[in-house]
C-alpha cells in the first residue's frame, strides 16, 4: 500500500512539470470572389490548404493547393494561369492536417471567365 501511495504521489508531482499547449482550431474567415477565389485562414500554421472549383463549364485551374505559413494567411487561386469558366460553380476551401480535413468552407457562385461573381 505504501508503494502504491508513493507512486501516485511521484506521478502527481511529476505531472505538474508538464504543460500542454492548447492549439486553436483553424478557421476560414472569408471566401471572396473577384479575379479568382481568395480566402483568409487563421491559426493554421503548418497545415495544407486546397481550393476546388467545380462546375459544368470549368476550363482551367479547377484545383489549387499549397502549405500555410503564418497565423493569418491569405490563400488564392493562381493569377496566371487563371481558372476560367462560365456559369454556376461550387467552391470548396479546405484545410488539411496530413489527409484529415480540419476546416471546410463551401460556397456557390457565378463565374464569367476568370472572374468569380455573386458568392452566396
Amino acid at each position: 500500500m505504501k508503494k502504491t501511495m508513493l507512486c501516485v504521489l511521484i506521478l502527481a508531482v511529476a505531472s505538474t512539470f508538464f504543460t500542454a499547449n492548447a492549439m486553436a482550431l483553424p478557421k476560414i474567415t472569408g471566401v471572396q470572389g473577384g479575379y479568382g477565389v481568395t480566402a483568409t485562414v487563421v491559426d493554421a500554421d503548418g497545415l495544407h490548404w486546397q481550393i476546388n472549383i467545380k462546375g459544368t463549364q470549368i476550363f482551367n485551374g479547377a484545383k489549387t493547393e499549397g502549405d500555410i505559413s503564418g497565423k493569418y494567411t491569405t490563400i488564392r487561386t493562381p493569377v496566371f494561369p487563371p481558372a476560367l469558366g462560365i456559369g454556376k460553380i461550387n467552391i470548396k476551401v479546405a484545410i488539411y492536417w496530413i489527409i484529415i480535413p480540419v476546416a471546410i468552407e463551401q460556397r456557390t457562385a457565378f463565374m464569367l471567365g476568370p472572374f468569380v461573381l455573386i458568392i452566396q
